[in-house]
């Protein structure tokens, strides 16, 4: 038998925790990408070690799944801020109806 659960309005199931981390993910991503291309763009095929390693890698596809990932966790961040933000609205009118409740009762 399935047990109901009852969550409270207060609760945002940590949104704005999550939304903070998905941000700062994308952000760190987006960062590294810059990076990427920036010595890329510097440096071509004849250079050596480190840098010919990333010039190599900046140089197929896999270096635009970097960007593609920044994208989709600044995505998540956005839909998280959105909860976040819905779940704060809840807790007030929550809290609205309960005071209006209280006020009530001892008319």
């Amino acid at each position: 038998m399935v047990k109901i659960k009852y969550f409270s309005a207060y609760n945002d199931f940590k949104t704005g925790l999550f939304c903070k981390i998905s941000f700062i993910i994308g952000l760190i991503l987006l960062i590294l990408y810059a990076i990427i291309k920036i010595i890329s763009f510097v440096s071509d095929e004849n250079s050596s070690g480190f840098v010919k390693t990333i010039y190599d890698f900046s140089q197929n596809s896999q270096s635009d799944a970097i960007i593609a990932f920044s994208m989709l966790f600044f995505a998540l961040g956005v839909i998280l801020l959105f909860f976040h933000y819905q779940f704060a609205k809840l807790a007030k009118i929550a809290e609205d109806i309960e005071n209006s409740n209280d006020l009530d009762e001892t008319d």
